[in-house]
């Protein structure tokens, strides 16, 4: 697990970085701003189609090497984004390409999440999701706060370059896994999430929130900035205050032994509503947004955490990967709608993140009522 955690960490850091770059780039440059940002986010998950068949018949075995394969992908896309790097509508057509393998990555890293997690108990499983998660968090937030920084140094393209190197170099090192859980090795029919009923398309629906809230909040970033006159360097540093909540929420979660009960989504509810609240009532772009972020990512962190580990014990590694796939894919039709809408209240935007993470902590809410169903089933049927 140690050598997963370093390397999804890796990940995270140079991801921040390269997100940032390329979403502020198209937001300001000339013939960028909402609608080209807005068509470039929605285009990026149009890839997540493609993506369930990718990993239902991926002929790598093992989450490592899968996942190795995706991250020599978005090394050779990103030269070619900064070879034609002063071109928007070049950037925003390899973006597309770009996500083909940062949503195959998604799936790639939780089946190798789950090929480590194997035989694990719960306890154990949710202390691994929690560190895992607080480690990708720091890393991602930390990546948009050097973005501008490296800016700063050298030629914007010249720091894309930079990060297709380093993602090639992690792919390489993720070669050295040799750790395949024996569920790997099940049949197409045995992997298949439809086997869990009513339960797998809750998880689903959960998983299908995810992106679109990371989507929307990287969507709504450099438009406030833009409107309020802000930097890069703002948007990098209110990034970091998603990624510092995320990163509480799994630090804390990480201690924890026992079963977390409802009261996580209870707060988890209760955090969204106050940073709505707090940002409706003291409108811009300063320190109240930032409390407010940083509720939302407490909040958004703490289901990821919960999710991902109740995920990885009630599925197979593969299972988990199939409805990851799936979620992502489907998310799309969701995303759509939003940036759709997010055009005729554009000013309104930021609302976005924050609503969606109040339909996730409904949606887990509906998994535990089932759980705890199937469980006093279980007990009666005994």
């Amino acid at each position: 697990m140690t050598r997963y955690t370093l390397y999804s960490g890796l990940y995270r850091f140079f991801n921040g970085v390269v997100l940032l770059l390329l979403n502020w780039h198209i937001a300001s440059s000339q013939g960028g701003g909402y609608d080209a940002l807005a068509i470039s986010t929605a285009l990026s998950f149009v890839p997540a189609v493609f993506v369930p068949p990718l990993i239902r018949f991926c002929p790598i075995a093992g989450g490592a090497r899968m996942t190795a394969a995706g991250l020599a992908g978005v090394s050779l896309t990103l030269l070619l984004i900064a070879a034609g790097y002063d071109h928007v509508h070049v950037v925003v057509a390899l973006n597309f390409v770009l996500w083909i393998f940062f949503f195959f990555l998604e799936s790639t890293w939780e089946v190798w999440f789950n090929d480590e997690a194997s035989g694990l108990d719960n306890v154990v499983l949710r202390k691994h999701s929690s560190l895992t998660m607080t480690v990708n968090q720091v890393a991602l937030m930390v990546g948009p706060l050097f973005a501008p920084l490296f800016t700063r140094a050298i030629r914007a393209e010249g720091v894309v370059v930079v990060c297709a190197v380093l993602f090639a170099a992690v792919a390489v090192m993720s070669l050295g896994s040799h750790r395949t859980a024996a569920a790997t090795e099940q049949t197409l029919q045995e992997a298949d999430p439809k086997s869990q009923g009513s339960l797998s398309v809750l998880y689903l629906l959960a998983f299908m929130l995810v992106w679109p809230v990371l989507g929307t909040f990287n969507l709504m970033l450099p438009l406030q900035a833009l409107s309020n006159g802000r930097s890069m360097l703002t948007v990098g540093i209110m990034d970091m205050f998603l990624g510092i909540g995320m990163a509480v929420a799994g630090t804390f979660l990480h201690r924890l032994t026992k079963s977390l009960g409802s009261w996580v989504l209870v707060g988890a509810a209760v955090a969204v509503a106050g940073a709505m609240a707090l940002w409706f009532s003291v409108p811009g772009f300063g320190a109240p947004q930032m409390v407010a972020i940083f509720a939302l990512g407490c909040a958004f962190g703490s289901m990821r955490v919960v999710l991902r580990a109740e995920a990885a014990s009630a599925f197979s590694p593969r299972q988990v990967g199939a409805i990851v796939a799936n979620a992502n894919a489907s998310s799309l039709v969701l995303l759509a709608a939003v940036l759709a809408g997010g055009r005729y209240f554009s000013s309104h935007i930021w609302l976005a993140p924050f609503a969606l993470t109040l339909l996730l902590v409904l949606v887990f809410q509906g998994i535990r009522k089932v759980q705890s169903s199937r469980l006093i089933s279980i007990e009666v049927s005994e």
